[in-house]
């Protein structure tokens, strides 16, 4: 009877595991997924920001919990603040720091979009999720590494560039592509010198639908993608406007101020990840979204690695430290 109910357990486990996982890449899907893409190009001006801003891709646009918002604020019948993202005006929030090593001296532009919701049976069911772009540049302004996660740190991927020496790369690196959570993706991103020859050029990143998944990352000509697509011009915002979203006459935080869940996003709430995985990670709040600032500003830890014990090393908001504790040598 005990192996019965184990066994029934593992079943729901390996349910949701593969309703996540087990996709194929950007340029495999159907002509007519293709035809309800929303491309995200960021509104251009000369700053560094801008000119390492990303195009995103996203599948199933037509529908509101694939399109790319932001943070917005109400007050309910109840008289409770609701957070929430709208859906109707899109926006990409940037930061950038500088940040040494042992070996160079490194500037990171991060990169931060959020969606309306994960619906459904999928394990990161919830609201308000969100996917972080940290590009990593050098003072010769080449881009050396690309990474990407979502905004509670899962899914972590690393993009490196043509740019960085092999010697910085982990051990066993597989440059023909790699493997994360069922989507296959490049093991290196091909670059010629920068900035690019063709100034319409950017980084682009395929997100999937409803599970904002990163199915691809390439090079794409924004001139290309407007006679192919309705593109979307998406303005580039500080990162500092999601601390004060419009309420009324005032403002709010995009993030929880105080209590066990300051520095994580308002309504970020996964009950699947809490009921799956919580007990093992040693984590009630596994999955929640949650703010991206220097550790000083947040008391939520960005870690990356569901190892309890790892919590610190694998923490984002210590680049150089995460850097390390994932093999990278920059």
């Amino acid at each position: 009877m005990y192996n019965k109910i184990i066994g029934f357990i593992l079943q729901i486990i390996l349910f949701f595991l593969f309703a996540l996982a087990g996709c194929t890449g950007f340029h495999q899907v159907s002509p007519q997924l293709k035809q309800n893409l929303g491309v995200y190009v960021p509104v251009a001006d000369k700053s560094d920001q801008a000119s390492f801003a990303p195009i995103f891709l996203v599948q199933k646009n037509h529908l509101p919990r694939n399109r790319i918002g932001s943070p917005a604020a109400e007050i309910t019948e109840s008289g409770e603040e609701r957070v929430f993202i709208n859906s109707e005006v899109p926006a990409i929030f940037v930061q950038q720091f500088p940040f040494s090593t042992e070996n160079e001296s490194y500037v990171n532009f991060v990169y931060r979009i959020h969606f309306k919701e994960v619906p459904g049976i999928h394990l990161t069911r919830g609201k308000n999720g969100g996917i972080l772009i940290i590009i990593t540049v050098k003072d010769s302004q080449q881009p050396v590494l690309v990474t990407t996660a979502h905004t509670c740190g899962c899914y972590l991927s690393f993009f490196p560039t043509s740019f960085l020496p092999k010697t910085a790369f982990p051990e066993n690196w597989d440059i023909n592509g790699q493997k994360v959570f069922g989507e296959h993706l490049p093991g290196i991103l091909a670059l010629t010198p920068f900035p690019l020859t063709d100034p319409t050029q950017r980084i682009s990143l395929a997100i999937r639908g409803d599970t904002h998944r990163i199915m691809d990352i390439q090079f794409d000509s924004t001139q290309t993608l407007r006679t192919k697509y309705g593109v979307i011009d998406t303005p580039l915002r500080p990162m500092e406007d999601l601390q004060s979203i419009p309420l009324g006459d005032s403002t709010i935080s995009f993030f929880e101020k105080d209590g066990s869940r300051t520095g994580y996003v308002k309504g970020s709430y996964k009950p699947f990840e809490r009921l799956l995985m919580s007990w093992w990670s040693f984590d009630l709040r596994v999955g929640e979204d949650k703010a991206y600032w220097p550790k000083e500003k947040t008391g939520a830890i960005f870690y990356t690695s569901l190892k309890y014990w790892a919590r610190e090393d694998s923490d984002m908001r210590n680049f150089p430290r995460f850097l390390k504790y994932w093999g990278w040598n920059l």
